[in-house]
């Protein structure tokens, strides 16, 4: 499946060494199993209790598994998948320990900070990537986003195009302050905005 997901975008050298890299995944099924098809070696799913309104904006939730514990199993010999309920932030340290990427649609402060700890990029529930040695996620005002089925599914589906792209160097992803929203009004889906540094007025997209 992984190489022909990557068919033409990159050589195949590149879509084998996708296996030595771990992705930590917060709150986002969709993500997860979009990582899972590109060939990403391990993923550290971190789930929660789920509500009924989170089935109807994840596609990929069945309706019957609202208000359990949000679990996954692994799904094939190339990909690792291993399970966490979120618990807090000593729990998250020891989770995300190993970790090369963190993506955070949950528990995104939290997630940032732990991210920041262990030197990890920090991808957050909009599309852009703060850098161990860049800006820091709490250096700026993080916008308030309107979510639909379709602005997060478009946003999960780019956000692991930026993942494989830190992985592979095939292009750079984009790097904050500068970020991505989704905006369905928009012709291209896609609207470019640069995250204000903190005290400047909060904007809601």
């Amino acid at each position: 499946m992984k190489n022909i997901f990557w068919y033409g975008t990159a050589r195949e050298e590149k879509i084998e060494y996708l296996q030595k890299y771990g992705v930590a995944v917060i709150g986002s099924r969709l993500l997860m199993e979009l990582l899972w098809r590109s060939g990403v070696g391990r993923i550290h799913y971190i789930g929660d209790f789920i509500t009924p309104n989170d089935v109807r904006m994840d596609a990929s939730i069945k309706p019957l598994e609202a208000n359990d514990y949000d679990v996954v199993h692994p799904m094939s010999s190339d990909t690792c998948i291993i399970s966490y309920m979120y618990s807090g932030y000593e729990e998250l340290r020891r989770q995300l320990k190993g970790i090369d990427v963190v993506v955070a649609h949950k528990h995104i402060e939290t997630a940032a900070k732990v991210a920041e700890e262990i030197g990890a990029p920090f991808i957050p529930s909009i599309i852009t990537t703060f850098l161990p040695d860049g800006v820091s996620f709490f250096e700026v005002e993080y916008p308030t986003i309107r979510r639909d089925p379709i602005s997060y599914a478009i946003t999960c589906s780019v956000q692991a195009g930026e993942v494989l792209r830190l992985f592979t160097g095939h292009e750079m992803p984009v790097i904050a302050p500068k970020a991505y929203v989704v905006d369905v009004r928009s012709r291209e889906y896609l609207k470019m905005i640069e995250l204000p540094l903190k005290g400047s007025p909060k904007k809601t997209y």
